[in-house]
């Protein structure tokens, strides 16, 4: 029931709001409430209480941002730039699909259409694994194609070596699935 009312609080964004809620769980008392700042990330989750000092708590955050990086997508035209948060282990295509970026993926990420072609740099293409067979037959059907294209549902993102990834969208996208 805590967590529950913790949900409720945050997503009325006031402190006040939080403590009622708190206390309604029976977790307050004379106690304050501290929501922690963890870098720049902006929790939407919050775990559990922990006790501070003179029978204070403060909520902790269920995203860490040790795991989070950025990366940014880039228009064909080069005219507009957007960095978005992602984690490790996300594919490119789910890291767009979060965060409103205009890539198809209308097969659902299974490599089965080329909707989700993305253009990278060569530095970024070479550290990359290669594409298997499967990934550059479904990239001969993509329009606008280079040497470094790949496509977004085929490249599962690590901090160590994503961090700071620029990806470049295609000026257009060929949909085979209908």
């Amino acid at each position: 029931p805590a967590l529950r009312h913790v949900a409720m609080a945050q997503r009325l964004g006031s402190a006040a709001s939080l403590h009622r809620y708190a206390r309604a769980a029976g977790l307050a008392g004379p106690a304050r409430y501290q929501v922690p700042k963890i870098g720049s990330l902006q929790c939407t989750r919050w775990s559990r209480a922990v006790p501070l000092r003179g029978g204070q708590h403060a909520w902790t955050c269920s995203r860490r941002s040790f795991c989070t990086f950025n990366i940014s997508f880039e228009e064909a035209e080069g005219n507009k730039v957007k960095e978005v948060p992602a984690k490790s282990g996300m594919t490119l295509l789910a890291v767009a699909h979060e965060n409103d970026i205009d890539i198809e993926g209308a097969c659902g990420g299974e490599c089965a259409c080329s909707t989700c072609h993305v253009i990278l740099t060569q530095e970024a293409f070479d550290a990359m694994p290669k594409p298997d067979d499967d990934e550059a037959d479904m990239l001969d059907l993509a329009a606008h194609v280079c040497e470094t294209s790949r496509l977004g549902c085929q490249i599962k993102l690590l901090k160590s070596r994503d961090e700071g990834l620029r990806v470049k969208l295609p000026p257009g996208s060929t949909n085979l699935l209908g």
